[in-house]
């Protein structure tokens, strides 16, 4: 080896490369098996994406599909048996209102009471006993008032009221508006 020029080093050795075929590439060993299941944390689902299993939830019947009618307290006897209704007892006031509307609201937070014709008279009583001052001074609006649905048109609307039915010894029913899903 010598120096040429300026320092420069000339005639290095030469020194065997090895010969420029393409590399083989290994091949690529399988993807290591996932940790356990009980190290990864479980995916929450999607709460946005899922669609809610709830039933559809009527709000209001209209009146006249109801059949609405306003029932005489002195017609009721207490030996009558069930009948094709449902009754409700509302103010008179409370009726003004649902008539003006057209429509009975309702929902499962603030379901409708009705009873079978003759838990009319208990449920009456107990309310007379409840408003016998406000009735005595003569407010109208406040006097009770009895009226009846046809139970058909609500029957799968309905679930059963334990407490008043314990309560009074007649069948007392919720009108909730979730529908019913009977077993087939």
């Amino acid at each position: 080896m010598g120096q040429g020029r300026k320092g420069r080093m000339t005639g290095l050795p030469l020194i065997p490369t090895a010969p420029r075929h393409p590399r083989r590439r290994r091949p690529v060993a399988a993807p290591a098996a996932p940790p356990a299941a009980a190290a990864q944390p479980v995916p929450q689902p999607d709460l946005f994406a899922a669609t809610t299993a709830r039933p559809h939830a009527l709000t209001y019947l209209d009146v006249a599909a109801l059949g609405l009618a306003v029932v005489p307290a002195r017609t009721l006897r207490p030996d009558d048996g069930p009948d094709g209704y449902l009754y409700h007892i509302t103010t008179a006031a409370g009726l003004d209102m649902l008539r003006a509307r057209g429509t009975v609201l309702f929902s499962p937070r603030a379901p409708l009471v009705l009873t079978e014709r003759p838990g009319v008279l208990p449920w009456l009583a107990n309310m007379m006993e409840v408003m016998e001052s406000d009735y005595e001074a003569g407010h109208r609006a406040d006097s009770p008032v009895v009226f009846r649905v046809k139970r058909f048109v609500i029957d799968r609307l309905l679930e059963h009221d334990p407490d008043r039915t314990r309560e009074y010894g007649v069948s007392f029913f919720l009108l909730t508006g979730l529908a019913r899903q009977d077993p087939m």
